[in-house]
């Protein structure tokens, strides 16, 4: 990981390790010093828990009183190697004569999820790096996660954070699209009682997005994040407005006439040539600093600005050329049929 541009503050969540002493009685030793394994036992508990000298009574409870060693014997390995331990004729041998001493590294904890102990990694994306979370995620499962399998088979890795958030919504994100794009089609209906012009004005959503895709291919953005949809779904919005007022302005215009030349339609669309131009300049001039990051790049938002910038463009050559193009073609028609 730390090869990869634009990935900092790279820290694994791991637990101190603790030096553990594993001491383990020397059978030929005890056998040759005739000294009684529990004996060994009693020292060594004596030593650490301390052996009860007298009792007395108390308001409350009974009070032990104990002799022990000192704390600096107790946390110091070499005092506890040298208590004495009586055999069987009573001479003192030193612990250390006795025992094996083995010296281990443990985790101070463990940490379990579902029952499966894991670590994590945790690391931030550089401001200037250019990176999203969702393209990042995607250079560690081809560059990191697959060698990091092929050596450990029994390991397993998942993301958490803005990624899993960011993964999971997306599934549940395309529920509400679907859901947002039928309630569009059904106030639409409502409104001009024609599904012919609602189908009309619902067709411009995919061309509007041609601009976005484009915009995306041209920066080289393979993968877009929740900002990005965010902005494309802001995007359909602006589109759909714009394409309600220019086919109520062709109404307006045409209504009552069973001919409808195409110089008509023309005239009537140029009508609203200067306004859509003048709210998609002065749109995109204040989103463009944002979406280049002149004052201080944010991938984020970086995208959702970029995403809105260049869809609005294409957004308004579709409500300036396709919608009346259409009208032609889907409206017109119907209209003569029905005279």
């Amino acid at each position: 990981m730390k090869g990869i541009p634009g990935l900092m503050n790279i820290e694994v969540d791991q637990p101190e390790n603790t030096k553990e002493y594993i001491i383990t009685l020397d059978r030929d030793r005890i056998r040759r010093l005739d000294i009684d394994p529990s004996e060994t036992a009693r020292t060594l508990r004596a030593a650490l828990e301390g052996s009860i000298l007298y009792e007395f009574s108390s308001v409350n409870e009974p009070v032990a009183v104990r002799f022990t060693t000192g704390i600096a014997a107790k946390n110091s390995l070499e005092a506890m190697l040298q208590l004495p331990v009586e055999n069987r004729s009573g001479y003192l041998v030193p612990l250390k004569d006795i025992v094996n001493v083995e010296t281990h590294n443990r985790p101070g904890s463990i940490t379990r999820q579902d029952q499966v102990r894991f670590s994590s990694v945790y690391a931030d994306i550089g401001a200037s790096s250019g990176l999203t979370p969702l393209k990042l995620a995607a250079q560690l499962e081809d560059q990191v996660f697959g060698e990091l399998g092929r050596r450990f088979p029994s390991t397993g890795f998942e993301f958490g954070g803005e990624i899993r958030d960011t993964r999971e919504s997306g599934n549940a994100f395309l529920f509400s699209i679907i859901a947002v794009l039928v309630l569009i089609f059904l106030v639409l209906v409502i409104l001009f009682n024609s599904i012919r012009k609602t189908l009309l004005i619902m067709i411009t959503i995919p061309f509007g997005l041609t601009g976005i895709i484009t915009a995306l291919y041209l920066h080289g953005i393979q993968f877009y994040g929740f900002f990005a949809v965010i902005g494309a779904l802001g995007l359909a919005g602006v589109i759909i407005n714009d394409a309600i007022i220019m086919v109520t302005r062709l109404d307006r215009l045409t209504s009552g006439q069973t001919e409808v030349p195409d110089r008509l339609i023309a005239d009537a669309a140029s009508t609203r040539l200067r306004a859509v131009i003048l709210t998609t300049v002065t749109t995109v001039a204040g989103m463009m600093p944002t979406a280049y990051g002149v004052a201080g790049y944010d991938p984020m938002l970086a995208q959702m600005m970029l995403v809105l910038c260049w869809g609005l463009v294409a957004g308004s050559l579709v409500t300036l050329v396709l919608v009346p193009c259409f009208y032609r073609i889907m409206i017109v028609p119907g209209r003569s049929r029905r005279t």
